[in-house]
């Protein structure tokens, strides 16, 4: 079915969170944006110059008006409270059906940590520096469990942090408060940050499983580490820094006359562009673009434009541009990948653990998890109770070796994951790409990020058994930023593939965030925005930080990982992820698979418990836009993290959207039993796994420890757990044809559907 190229947006909704507590409606009546009257000192120097600007406080936040409990209060970022605040005064004069609701996405952008992700990882860092400390001393545990109730009296220490401190929790909590369940992410794209939104909502209403989206933009600065990471960059000190929330509601012009919306601003051309634009005034992070549309409202101007420091120029304007891209309703080819695990980069080794039912669980090093800071027998506050994951054998970028020689300044300061996927890059090749993007599903926000953090706030720890020496990271310099931002990784990657021209984006969706970069991409080569892509998605999600966070949610196993097994209990984590390259099946003459279709839900019932009907409904949107049936599908690659209620709410939602007559099984697997819960990096994980299973015309095996659990209603399906690796055989149209399930935390899910064909050349 044609459909039209990307159509003009209409703006139905503004809220604001900004500096002096002022909103879009305090705004409005003002008439007027002016920086200057946000010039009051953050209290830090940059570069021996104070800075200066506006912030926003939030001491009078409405915790109970958000359905936020008492208990998770201090777990909740400043950015999530003002989005809040942002998002629902934009809400407020709309009415929306539940039909709607369901088709309303949640997107957000920030850029760097929040004061959350600041926190808990001072708290984590200050035990690890206790525990050395301490080392062979007596009563060292005894000491060291006192000091983490101080370090809970100071900053927290709730079964929350983990949610508080992730920036795919900001939408969610959008989504929960306002009652909608469309698809939900947030993306950092640096100051291009609101361009990428409204390039994103563009894409998503070219299909009907995106009617209207709320697409908020937030940017704190929280600490001179932080500023000095952004100044070594390039952004001046002699211009105000403006924090701010910023909220819109779009939808299709169509729609707003449709829902009788008066419609506050009309787009119709959202674009980068190599003529050059003035700078702004000011200097906004994630949320320049919308300070400068709010401008433009203001003024009654029909168009606004900036210089952005970590992209290329762009432009916005009420006219529909005369150059914009035939739009393309091509299923989406994946011509190539390369798995990463602890393996390497290994695809046959991959492959033989798959086949094998193998694992890689180990115990992890003293470098990589202080057991006497933090591995307790039983769940205690601010400790965890594993010490084996599914980890790479370091996580200090040091210690990675590199296919290719790099400065030694440059590598201590990138991630470890950023580098394990530079080496990946030496097994794929890039085409001559006109319109390239390089879109990186990671956390946003990355260990060197948050470790400055922890310098930061350093002297606000409690009084501690013994000194405590401040952490001492490499100093600041221009591969920080690189180093600490997930835009920073997806931006290496583009100049390592010598694509420096390609649009760069990082994505976070929680555990879902693979394959919510998947959706963008293949929307945006849907739309001919981009004629190559190339996707990566990985996380190290065995840190200690992880592991005492995710400790104290209890969703760790204590022994190891066991999907769909009577008595699981929780999941392994694991350091991975994969590269893929990603282009329009028309432009090429080979490839392994293609997207058939790809969707999303947010379940806004819970923050933390799956819902069923929430993750059903993004098969059943997925499904929708599919060319094959339910029924055609013959295996599907499961979320599959072996909890007891994660198992549960699955197959139950597969029971609603899969349920078959005929008696042929779906079969069912997860790669978190080989390769532990990679986080971010799970979906990626789980394509690979699909597109090797598609490769060697085998369904690989899940191994079930001890015996099934037979509460799942595995039977109402049918579906199977193979134990052993078997034929995968082609169907009647000589296709195979796969699912893949991707959940997060905040409820946020993510499915899809893909197809093999038997003669590979006739895609």
């Amino acid at each position: 079915m044609s459909r039209p190229p990307t159509s003009p947006l209409a703006i139905v909704g503004i809220g604001c969170a900004l500096p002096n507590g002022m909103n879009f409606a305090d705004l409005a009546k003002q008439g007027t944006l002016n920086p200057s009257q946000f010039t009051h000192p953050f209290g830090w120097s940059v570069a021996a110059e104070p800075l200066r600007g506006g912030q926003v406080h939030t001491d009078n936040f409405d915790y109970k008006k958000f359905s936020i409990p008492p208990l998770f209060r201090k777990a909740v970022s400043r950015e999530t409270r003002m989005a809040l605040l942002a998002a629902e005064e934009a809400l407020n004069q709309l009415n929306l059906s539940e039909t709607l609701r369901d088709h309303c996405d949640q997107l957000c952008a920030t850029h760097m940590a929040s004061d959350a992700a600041y926190r808990n990882a001072t708290k984590v860092t200050a035990l690890r520096t206790l525990g050395e400390q301490l080392a062979d001393t007596d009563s060292a545990q005894m000491r060291i469990d006192e000091y983490k109730q101080a370090l809970a009296g100071t900053f927290g220490a709730t079964s929350h942090d983990r949610v508080g401190e992730m920036a795919s929790t900001i939408p969610a909590r959008i989504a929960h408060f306002a009652h909608t369940r469309g698809k939900c992410q947030t993306l950092d794209g640096g100051d291009l940050g609101g361009l990428r939104l409204l390039q994103a909502a563009q894409d998503n209403f070219r299909y009907a499983d995106s009617q209207l989206a709320v697409l908020t933009s937030i940017q704190c600065f929280h600490h001179q580490p932080q500023a000095e990471i952004l100044h070594h960059q390039g952004i001046s000190t002699q211009q105000p820094w403006l924090e701010g929330a910023i909220s819109l509601v779009v939808c299709p012009v169509t729609m707003a006359e449709q829902q009788g919306w008066p419609v506050l601003m009309q787009l119709g051309t959202v674009t980068t562009t190599a003529t050059e634009q003035e700078a702004a005034r000011y200097f906004a992070g994630a949320s320049q673009v919308f300070y400068q549309l709010l401008e433009m409202h203001l003024n009654q101007a029909t168009r606004c434009a900036g210089a952005a420091t970590f992209g290329p120029h762009w432009q916005i304007s009420q006219a529909v541009s005369d150059g914009d891209t035939n739009a393309s309703d091509d299923q989406v080819a994946i011509t190539q990948y390369c798995p990463i695990t602890a393996l390497g980069e290994d695809k046959a080794r991959f492959w033989h653990t798959l086949a094998n039912g193998d694992d890689l669980l180990r115990s992890q090093s003293a470098q990589q998890l202080n057991a006497s800071a933090f591995v307790r027998a039983t769940p205690q506050k601010l400790s965890t109770y594993i010490d084996q994951a599914m980890s790479f054998d370091s996580h200090n970028p040091c210690d990675q070796a590199l296919n290719k020689p790099m400065m030694p300044a440059k590598k201590a300061r990138l991630d470890v994951s950023q580098l394990r996927l530079l080496n990946a890059t030496e097994s794929v090749e890039i085409g001559e790409f006109k319109r390239p993007a390089v879109i990186l599903a990671c956390n946003l926000s990355l260990n060197a990020d948050r470790q400055l953090g922890a310098c930061a706030l350093w002297d606000q720890l409690p009084a501690a058994p013994t000194h405590l020496p401040k952490p001492t990271p490499p100093p600041i310099n221009r591969w920080s930023w690189y180093g600490a931002t997930g835009l920073g990784g997806a931006r290496l990657l583009a100049e390592h593939l010598k694509i420096p021209h390609a649009d760069c984006i990082a994505i976070e969706a929680a555990c879902a965030s693979s394959i919510a970069a998947l959706h963008n991409a293949v929307r945006g080569l849907q739309s001919g925005r981009y004629d190559g892509i190339v996707l990566a998605g990985i996380e190290t999600a065995t840190l200690e930080r992880d592991l005492v966070l995710c400790g104290a949610q209890m969703m760790l196993s204590a022994t190891r990982i066991r999907p769909f097994a009577k008595g699981a209990d929780g999941f392994t984590p694991g350091d991975g992820g994969g590269l893929f390259v990603l282009q329009a099946k028309s432009d090429v003459t080979h490839a392994i698979a293609h997207i058939d279709a790809i969707s999303g839900s947010c379940d806004s019932r819970s923050m933390t418990a799956p819902d069923p009907q929430g993750q059903a409904l993004a098969m059943y949107k997925t499904l929708q836009l599919a060319s094959v049936n339910p029924e055609q599908v013959q295996y599907l690659e499961t979320h599959g993290t072996g909890t007891t209620l994660g198992d549960q709410a699955e197959l139950e939602s597969l029971c609603a959207a899969y349920r078959r007559e005929h008696t042929q099984p779906l079969y069912l697997g997860s790669g978190k039993y080989n390769f532990g819960h990679c986080f971010a990096g799970a979906g990626a994980i789980s394509l690979a796994k699909m597109l090797a299973a598609l490769e060697h015309g085998c369904m690989p095996p899940t191994p079930i420890l001890g015996e099934l659990n037979d509460a799942l209603p595995f039977e109402n399906i049918p579906a199977e757990v193979p134990q052993q690796a078997q034929p995968w055989p082609l169907l009647d149209t000589q296709q195979r044809i796969g699912a893949i399930n991707a959940f997060g935390t905040g409820g946020i899910n993510y499915h899809l559907t893909l197809i093999h064909a038997h003669s590979q050349e006739s895609l």
